[in-house]
């Protein structure tokens, strides 16, 4: 195989045009053919572009010239198209969250598995150019056993973008706010780089919006070994704020708004604790180093979907399959699942009892208390 074929689902939306201008000029892979739900920009869409018009999804799955479809859909519709792609033995690159529920996740999962096609979500914040320096920098041991972590990813959102689609803010169609939506590349980010926890005990509130879903979401994180982290994701905080913090036996590592500075401690902390003798108001001397990056050519999701297509031109995972997606979509129903019940839960939740709590939810259509 040359290139990849490629079909965009939801061509037509804003996502949609991303992967399109991302895709163009790329050796691994070509634009076959595109479909969306409204047919009219979609034949203009087409005509445009020069490629194949699917009225249907069926359409596409049916095209023998498709290897692998892209969904740029929202995500409650993610279940349906990825396990009917791969009933038709068609490789799947979706958007993120890769469902709404950790069980629409394994659903896709096992069927892309039993199907022998390729799984990839796309959380392209991994490809920058900064995640790849921390993450470098954390397999390199610089600095040291992580012990302390934090998280915070603040992105405002109006009371429009809500009331624009019918769809958002809501516990039957969307399935979750600040955390599921918006959050989760903030928070997928955060376990490729600290970690998966053991416990999460979270808060979660409808703070400033008309809506029935969380803008607002903390939660106390628990590992092994007694290591503590934190998240924080709203859509109710200006200005607006990305921001990771790592501290380790040896340093800390701070991706502040993508601005990327590492502090190397001279003298590890627990060797500092047990030596010096100074009764207050001491800590280790330490180095500051800053680093410059170029911006990715094309975005991020240019070198995203280039790595699933050498994924199915190589046989192998793609960078973020669909088990690291898995990750992501744990801590958001945990965090869900504790702030609703007002208990701290163990990781893995259970599957059986977070859907029940989303159908309470979608009942109610609001969080409780």
């Amino acid at each position: 195989m040359n290139k990849v074929g490629l079909a965009i689902i939801g061509s037509t939306g804003i996502i949609g045009r991303v992967h399109i201008d991302a895709m163009r000029g790329l050796d691994t892979c070509r634009l076959v053919g595109i479909h969306a739900r409204r047919q009219e920009p979609l034949r203009q869409q087409a005509e445009e572009l020069g490629t194949r018009m699917y009225p249907t999804l069926d359409d596409a799955l049916a095209d023998d010239d498709v290897d692998a479809i892209v969904i740029a859909t929202p995500h409650p519709s993610h279940m349906d198209i990825t396990t009917r792609a791969a009933a038709a033995g068609k490789h799947v690159l979706a958007e993120k969250p890769l469902g709404v529920t950790p069980s629409e996740a394994e659903a896709q999962i096992s069927a892309c598995r039993d199907s022998g096609v390729k799984l990839g979500v796309l959380f392209n914040n991994r490809f920058r150019p900064e995640a790849l320096k921390v993450r470098q920098l954390i397999d390199d041991g610089a600095i040291g056993d992580i012990y302390r972590s934090e998280m915070s990813s603040a992105m405002l959102r109006t009371q429009d973008y809500y009331d624009r689609l019918d769809w958002r803010g809501r516990w039957d169609a969307e399935g979750g706010g600040a955390l599921l939506n918006q959050g989760i590349h903030g928070i997928d980010m955060y376990q490729w780089l600290a970690g998966m926890p053991q416990t999460v005990f979270g808060k979660v509130s409808t703070l400033k919006h008309s809506i029935e879903v969380e803008d607002y979401a903390t939660a106390l994180l628990g590992y092994a070994g007694g290591g503590h982290g934190v998240i924080h994701c709203n859509t109710a905080q200006a200005p607006n704020q990305q921001r990771i913090a790592l501290w380790g036996e040896r340093g800390a590592i701070f991706m502040d708004d993508w601005r990327v500075t590492l502090r190397t401690l001279e003298t590890p902390v627990q060797q500092f604790i047990d030596a010096d003798k100074t009764i207050a108001f001491v800590s280790p001397s330490d180095t500051e180093a800053a680093f410059d990056f170029e911006p990715v050519s094309g975005g991020t999701h240019r070198p995203a979907i280039d790595d699933f297509a050498r994924a199915i031109i190589e046989d192998r995972e793609p960078a973020v399959a669909g088990e690291d997606a898995l990750r992501s979509q744990e801590l958001v129903a945990a965090i869900t699942m504790s702030g609703c019940c007002n208990e701290q839960v163990h990781l893995p939740i259970n599957r059986v009892e977070y859907d029940a709590l989303l159908a309470r939810l979608r009942r109610a259509r609001r969080l409780p208390g």
